[in-house]
């Protein structure tokens, strides 16, 4: 099994003053913010304005999804509804996202995007961090609905108990990157999104740099995907003509769900009423900003922020291209060397050896170069490497995973077999690990642990064909 890290932002660790506090003082902005589709992009199930179509034999009025014989109670959505919405069950102390979505055009349940490829229902899609922080309140996960105020306005204690313009974040009084950067914790992913060396994943807080935190590596002409906004804005010629002048609240309001008049508005702020000899009405952005198909995602279409004066509609292409860091073009060394590793570019691994070399105590940089050394059979460097992070991270899931598959090569299934369980203890839905420790179990003369490893992963994924054929063929 191979675990590919992916180190994005994630939750900070402060407390939320919560919504309803904000709304004591801000009470009108609070009611008006309430309707617009950031505030309802998360929530407990059945309490949201948006209504699911539940006639679908297969997810319950109560919300409980029936798939075959296998029965999970979905708890909280993630997504306004625009377009669809994810759901996600608890199991074992952790969130999953169910292999059933809602898409609204249709009004229909159907197949999640990136389930599609799998010969059975997955149940162990565990929703990772980037998606909490996005969908939900900054450290209390569904404590409020939707994206909360503290998201952009950074943390609101000190302003509860003593309000002052000083001691709250207003993005649009920012310099321009941190104004920037507000929006692009969520509206700007990349191909390759990472913490910078000794920086602690959530470090960022509304009114810092995002890029002192994260580095954010593009694709030179990608293909839109659903978080691409701000990269495509930025190679517009709307922004490249007035630079920063441009940004999200130029046309956006945060507080409210703008309209097409709202949005012409806006662009007759440069363009002249009389430019436009399309006659589309009051609709600019049906022309200039279409909804497009991502590369990313299947189902679903995003508006296209590279505001193309001639659009041609028509499928996403695929993304190819050089990668370079969106902040400035250029990165250190170790940065190109991480963007470089989780892209797969063929200098990667040469790039990473440099670099650990320079940085000899980065866990990250180091667990991708062990990865680079098993892509390149040098299994030895590989355990070398894997045992020095086990030694500083005791609990690093893909250290432990992928030291145990080469200690299994190399003849040694005790120790294989006592990594995978020291990684199963954190997470015991790795369900790879877990048949690999079904097979060393069987294959070290005893079946009866190998026969609970198997029935503990149909506890959580009761259709997982291996598992059903393995366990079959145990006496």
């Amino acid at each position: 099994m191979r675990t590919l890290l992916l180190f994005v932002c994630a939750l900070p660790a402060l407390a939320d003053t919560g919504n309803a506090v904000c709304a004591r003082c801000h009470a009108a902005i609070a009611r008006q913010y309430a309707q617009t589709g950031m505030a309802q992009s998360s929530g407990r199930v059945g309490q949201s304005p948006f209504k699911e179509n539940l006639t679908d034999p297969r997810v319950s009025p109560a919300f409980l999804l029936q798939l075959g014989e296998t029965s999970r109670q979905l708890e909280y959505f993630i997504g306004s509804g625009h377009i669809g919405r994810s759901y996600l069950f608890r199991r074992a102390g952790q969130l999953f996202q169910a292999p059933l979505s809602y898409f609204s055009a249709p009004k229909e349940w159907n197949t999640s995007p990136g389930f599609q490829h799998k010969p059975y229902p997955e149940f162990t899609r565990a929703v990772e961090p980037a998606c909490l922080q996005c969908h939900t309140s900054p450290s209390r996960p569904f404590a409020d609905s939707g994206v909360t105020c503290e998201r952009c306005h950074g943390p609101g204690e000190r302003h509860a108990a003593r309000p002052a313009k000083s001691n709250i974040v207003n993005p649009a009084k920012l310099a321009p990157e941190q104004r920037d950067s507000v929006c692009a914790q969520c509206h700007l992913t990349g191909v390759a999104r990472f913490a910078r060396a000794n920086r602690e994943r959530g470090a960022y807080q509304p009114g810092d740099k995002l890029s002192d935190s994260i580095a954010i590596f593009v694709i030179e002409d990608a293909a839109l995907s659903a978080t691409s906004h701000m990269e495509k804005l930025a190679a517009s010629r709307c922004q490249l003509a007035t630079g920063d002048k441009l940004w999200c609240g130029t046309c956006h309001t945060a507080h409210a769900d703008s309209t097409p008049e709202y949005y012409k508005s806006k662009c007759q702020g440069c363009h002249q009423p009389g430019s436009c000899t399309a006659n589309a009405g009051n609709d600019c952005v049906g022309c200039h900003m279409p909804k497009r198909p991502t590369h990313s995602l299947e189902h679903l279409a995003f508006t296209d922020h590279s505001i193309p004066r001639r659009p041609s509609i028509g499928a996403a292409a695929a993304n190819h291209g050089k990668i370079k860091e969106f902040w400035t073009g250029q990165a250190n060394e170790r940065d190109t060397a991480m963007a470089h590793s989780i892209t797969n570019l063929d200098d990667a691994y040469q790039l990473l050896q440099e670099s650990v070399k320079i940085n000899p105590k980065d866990l990250p940089l180091q667990l991708q170069l062990a990865q680079q050394h098993e892509r390149y059979a040098q299994d030895g460097k590989a355990q070398t490497l894997y045992t020095e992070i086990l030694q500083s991270d005791p609990a690093n899931t893909t250290a432990l995973i992928n030291l145990g598959t080469l200690r299994i090569k190399a003849g040694k299934a005790k120790e294989a077999m006592a990594l995978w369980l020291r990684a199963l203890a954190k997470n015991p839905a790795l369900i790879g690990a877990r048949l690999n420790l079904a097979v060393a179990q069987y294959q070290s003369g005893d079946p009866a642990s190998a026969k609970a490893s198997l029935k503990a992963v149909l506890e959580f994924e009761p259709a997982h064909p291996a598992a059903l054929r393995m366990l079959a063929q145990l006496p």
